[in-house]
């Protein structure tokens, strides 16, 4: 497996574009304030009634969210009804090519998601057929809606096993998606989330930056296999890690219903159930759905709610996080690392309504550090763009010290 590019703190894809996508998955690269779309989502989203319990799609717009993966067994059209009535963009899982047919312009369909997982589920010597087929299915896609993006979803090919079948993989869509969950019990205490940079940066260079990359971050928990629910500090350190190294999408997994008890996960919700009851077995497993408990129904509900305040912050940064990366570079100067040789990454946008740019950063690592962030080409100002409290900054025109938490995450105004 090749060696990754030794990790710098600046930042520097995307100089020329963004790539994103607007509202029906079509890719663009130079932004439009009317046609450019950053998605914010969820997986598993359900709407209307299940089992003795309602859904409401609206409750995720509430939320701050302006996408929706829809959980394949409900009533699809149903729920882009409701979509397109609160505006909300819909990602279809495995739809049929009747089903595209039919509902071929409808402009609540952001993409269609015909392949889920492959360089995990299909193994080496299968990968060639299965990559053949793949392009024979979505070339019939594209033939029936092609107006619309072709989406899929991947692991985040860290793995040597995956490494070379991920690569492949990530040259097929029009969008490429991925999941990255470092909260594991196995890895606890978590000392840092590099591997969500390098899933990101390896997507983007692998790329060539020239498709857009959305991240899948860790909403939940799962006890068979360890990983165990984020706070909302962790949650959006994940968020910002990714977007700093590249991605022009984030969705969360996942919406805690009877569909992710089903695979023994615990997601988030306003009002999460104890236990949903007597539900079919969708994965076939033969296992019992996931219960959880009151502290379990605590967590969904905590981390549903800073999820809401992520939300906010992305919506409001979208217009700048989609506009080209500029030129401007800081290095980012810590004390001993626990482990990363940088563990502190930047990334130069311009500033959303207002002079000057907006500096992103994120710490890498579960320890605090005091970082000093020099900038040869200089500043008048700087300040904190975001609302979280931060400690006195000293600066002196061409650099500025600051103390980062862990997993903290700062966004700067700057003013040159």
């Amino acid at each position: 497996m090749p060696q990754d590019p030794l990790p710098a703190a600046q930042q520097n894809q995307h100089l020329q574009g963004v790539p994103h996508t607007d509202r029906q998955g079509r890719v663009r690269f130079a932004y439009d304030a009317a046609a450019s779309f950053f998605p914010i989502g969820i997986y598993h989203a359900l709407h209307g009634e299940a089992f003795g319990r309602s859904h409401d799609l609206a409750q995720f717009s509430q939320a701050g969210f302006n996408t929706v993966h829809l959980w394949p067994m409900q009533d699809i059209p149903a729920a882009l009804t409701a979509a397109r009535r609160l505006g909300l963009q819909a990602i279809v899982q495995q739809p049929s090519e009747d089903f595209v047919a039919a509902q071929r312009g409808n402009p609540a369909v952001l993409a269609w998601m015909i392949e889920d997982e492959p360089s995990a589920v299909v193994s080496a010597a299968d990968t060639p057929a299965h990559l053949a087929d793949y392009d024979t299915r979505a070339a019939r896609y594209k033939a029936i809606d092609p107006d619309r993006g072709m989406l899929l979803l991947d692991a985040p090919g860290i793995s040597r096993t995956q490494y070379w079948r991920w690569r492949h993989w990530l040259t097929r869509p029009d969008i490429h998606m991925h999941f990255n969950y470092p909260f594991a019990r196995r890895l606890d205490p978590v000392r840092n989330i590099e591997r969500v940079a390098v899933s990101v940066s390896r997507a983007v260079r692998f790329t060539d930056q020239r498709k857009p990359i959305w991240f899948v971050a860790q909403a939940f928990e799962e006890p068979r296999r360890s990983w165990y629910m984020p706070d909302a500090d962790q949650l959006r350190a994940m968020v910002f890690a990714a977007i700093i190294h590249g991605a022009s999408g984030i969705v969360y997994f996942g919406y805690d219903s009877h569909a992710t008890r089903d695979d023994n996960v615990l997601g988030i919700a306003p009002d999460p159930l104890i236990e949903y009851g007597d539900t079919p077995d969708y994965n076939n497993n033969g296992l019992p759905h996931l219960r959880t408990d009151a502290a379990g129904l605590q967590r969904s509900k905590t981390l549903w709610h800073g999820v809401e305040a992520i939300n906010r912050e992305l919506a409001a940064l979208a217009p700048s996080l989609l506009q080209p990366t500029l030129p401007y570079v800081c290095n980012a100067q810590t004390a001993k690392s626990d482990g990363l040789a940088q563990p502190i990454r930047l990334l130069a946008k311009p500033a959303p309504a207002t002079d000057g740019l907006l500096l992103l950063a994120v710490n890498l690592e579960n320890q605090a550090h005091d970082v000093r962030l020099d900038c040869p080409t200089g500043f008048a100002t700087v300040s904190s763009y975001s609302p979280d409290q931060m400690p006195p900054m000293q600066q002196d025109g061409t650099s500025f010290t600051d103390r980062f938490p862990p997993f903290g995450v700062r966004l700067y105004r700057i003013v040159r």
